[in-house]
């Protein structure tokens, strides 16, 4: 199968009660919880992913993901209790890091 796995790593502070949103080529997709992960089918081909929650996000993410393989990625806020203030009002597009982890061929 082709799919795309987003992995949140856990968050002792920052955004743990909340869901940061998966949007694949723009549309939304899935919501995932601090700590979880979430998957789904895609076509091959090239997507853009993104993670957002409320007017913050990350930037853009563009992956190549061949047929029968499975690109996981992995997200988590950029943003401490100390630093909160500037991510969400100068730097709200790199509130979220967001990176490829690996693929992995099935």
């Amino acid at each position: 199968m082709t799919k795309i796995i987003v992995r949140r790593k856990k968050a002792i502070l920052q955004d743990r009660a909340r869901k940061y949103t998966v949007l694949l080529d723009g549309s939304e997709i899935a919501r995932v919880s601090n700590g979880s992960e979430v998957e789904f089918d895609v076509a091959p081909g090239k997507h853009t992913v993104q993670m957002q929650i409320d007017w913050c996000h990350s930037q853009k993410f563009e992956v190549d993901v061949r047929l029968a393989e499975q690109v996981i990625l992995e997200c988590g806020p950029n943003a401490s209790p100390f630093s909160a203030i500037f991510y969400i009002t100068l730097w709200k597009d790199k509130y979220i890091w967001l990176r490829a982890w690996r693929n992995v061929n099935v």
